[in-house]
């Protein structure tokens, strides 16, 4: 069906739906005045003459209230009768008219002038309110009151005398035209009426329907990077570990420029892709809020120990200074949200103190993060939380993509808080995240300290890594060589390996290997066998399900890309 055709159809089955409505208000009227002007005319028209109008006038009625009855029900079910009964219904409205201008030309007495006077008044009356209501049926509107206006005209003009008849039945005919052009004008307001609620709904349906396609496409996109994020960490994450394997190589002092620039750029598209990945998981919801009580001032004093490097090296000062505090709330997430504040303060400070404190309010405590920096424009400030927005005129990449305080913001709405910023140009910024509850102690079962990159490995020996991806493979081994390790690099193994295989005192797996094997089966096979032996799993997988399984099993998982500094930081948790 076409556009117009649907739209057309549409207007005719509400007009119909609201003639049978607003019928069923009307047809009492019939009665009524029936057995009203029968009483009146009691005296005046034969018995059997009046009482058979009577009857007609009081069956059909009947009928009329009964398909007007069943015809509304069908409209609000939105059944597909209502056409046949909106039919039925005319029949019974000219049925009606019929009996009307019978007794308009037969039945009123040509001498009692306030008589007719008082009966034309009544049918008048129920002109005027049939025009109203079934305006929407106007074929059926013509018929009808044509039936009664002509049928009361022409007996006006033969009532009246010879100088009368002409003005008394053209009155009547005018009252007639003037009925149908009211009747033509409220059709033509209530048919625009509905085509405007079509137009409505469909413009309703098309906004759905670009809804539900611009959702399918974002989580099209989502899911995309999800899936390939595993690949695409891989080179990344290879990339990142070969080259801190050669740091400590003697290079000439041009191979050397090169190979820290080479270095500066892994370790930034590793950040912008973990950003990136971030936002995915955020989009994909696969990032859960698991709330523990743990301490806020601990978490604050391990970050800062973390960026003290950054900050000296941008020439900032980076202090703390917060009181002993527990909240409740996910220490991962908050963790996540002050590291992405704290380097951004650095990036942005130009060489400035930061602060990070704490500010106490009754029973909950909101974290800031303060520098003395250039400050933010009133107009950079509302747009600087939005996704991909860096602020005054940054092009360089190495400065991010704009996406750690869109990503802060939506971390914070994860936790049950709210970030943000006060800030005047020349004065710095503070960054504001409120609202935390306190709590009275700390779960034993969380931990919000990471042991220092910067620290050693007191332990060696030997490492297995297993990593069905060689570059990945080479990179980890040429990495943990360079520590002190000597290392044993498989792509797999296979059960007869793992019987052979001499304990190590390490393990480094991959989560997803070949031939539907999983690190998690190795490592557990080769602890049931060889007893306890210290193990962490680095994967490409963003699936939460799988983190949780692994570290159900009570195994540490590095996501990748992994950098040595987090590397290090693991290796030093679990053999020291």
């Amino acid at each position: 069906m076409q556009p117009a055709q649907a739209r057309d159809a549409y207007v005719r089955y509400q007009g119909d739906a609201l003639v049978l409505k607003l019928a069923r208000f009307v047809w009492q009227m019939h009665i009524l005045s029936a057995w009203l002007l029968a009483y009146v005319l009691k005296g005046v028209v034969a018995p059997h003459l009046l009482w058979p109008w009577v009857v007609w006038m009081s069956v059909f009625g009947l009928v009329q209230a009964y398909v007007c009855f069943r015809g509304a029900a069908h409209a609000d079910a939105g059944g597909g009768e209502v056409a046949r009964y909106a039919a039925a219904f005319d029949t019974t409205a000219i049925l009606l008219a019929m009996g009307w201008g019978w007794l308009a030309f037969m039945l009123l007495p040509a001498e009692d002038t306030e008589l007719r006077t008082f009966i034309g008044f009544i049918i008048s009356g129920g002109v005027l309110t049939g025009t109203g209501t079934h305006n929407m049926r106007y074929p059926m509107l013509v018929i009808t009151l044509s039936i009664i206006m002509l049928a009361q005209a022409a007996r006006a003009f033969l009532d009246n005398p010879e100088g009368q008849r002409l003005v008394a039945a053209g009155m009547l005919v005018v009252f007639l035209l003037l009925m149908l052009g009211l009747g033509w004008v409220l059709r033509g307001f209530t048919w625009q009426g509905f085509v405007l609620q079509w137009e409505k709904m469909q413009l309703a349906e098309e906004l759905e329907a670009a809804k539900a396609e611009a959702e399918n496409a974002n989580e099209a996109k989502s899911r995309f990077l999800a899936q390939a994020s595993h690949d695409l960490r891989q080179p990344i994450h290879a990339m990142g570990l070969l080259l801190a394997s050669q740091s400590d190589a003697q290079l000439p002092a041009e191979t050397r420029q090169v190979f820290d620039r080479l270095k500066q750029s892994v370790d930034i598209l590793s950040k912008l892709f973990t950003s990136l990945l971030d936002i995915t998981l955020l989009d994909t919801q696969q990032i859960q809020p698991s709330f523990n009580a743990f301490s806020l001032s601990e978490l604050i004093d391990n970050i800062v120990a973390e960026f003290a490097p950054a900050a000296k090296a941008a020439g900032c000062t980076l202090r703390a200074e917060a009181s002993e505090t527990v909240i409740e709330s996910d220490p991962l997430i908050v963790r996540r949200i002050l590291q992405n504040l704290v380097s951004n303060a650095i990036r942005h400070g130009e060489g400035t103190d930061i602060l990070v404190t704490t500010e106490t309010t009754g029973n909950t405590i909101s974290l800031l993060v303060r520098d003395w920096g250039p400050g933010i424009e009133a107009e950079e400030q509302a747009r600087m939380f939005e996704a991909f927005e860096r602020g005054g005129d940054v092009t360089d990449a190495s400065n991010g993509v704009g996406l750690g305080l869109a990503i802060v913001r939506r971390l914070a709405e994860l936790a049950g808080a709210r970030v943000s910023v006060a800030s005047k140009a020349g004065e710095g910024a503070t960054f504001r995240v409120s609202m935390f509850t306190t709590a009275d102690h700390i779960d034993p079962a969380v931990a919000t300290a990471e042991p220092l990159a910067t620290e050693p490995v007191s332990q060696t020996g030997t490492a297995l890594i297993v990593d069905d991806d060689h570059a990945t493979l080479e990179a980890t081994g040429a990495l943990l060589a360079s520590w002190g390790w000597d290392v044993d690099l498989r792509t797999t193994l296979s059960a007869e390996d793992m019987e052979s295989l001499v304990r190590p005192d390490l393990i480094i797996c991959d989560y997803d290997l070949r031939r539907s094997q999983t690190g998690l089966q190795i490592i557990q096979t080769l602890q049931d066998r060889l007893d306890r032996i210290p193990a962490l799993i680095m994967t490409g997988s963003s699936s939460p399900e799988t983190t949780a399984h692994i570290r159900e099993a009570g195994l540490l998982v590095l996501l990748k890309p992994v950098r040595p500094a987090q590397l290090r930081s693991a290796l030093i948790s679990l053999v020291g």
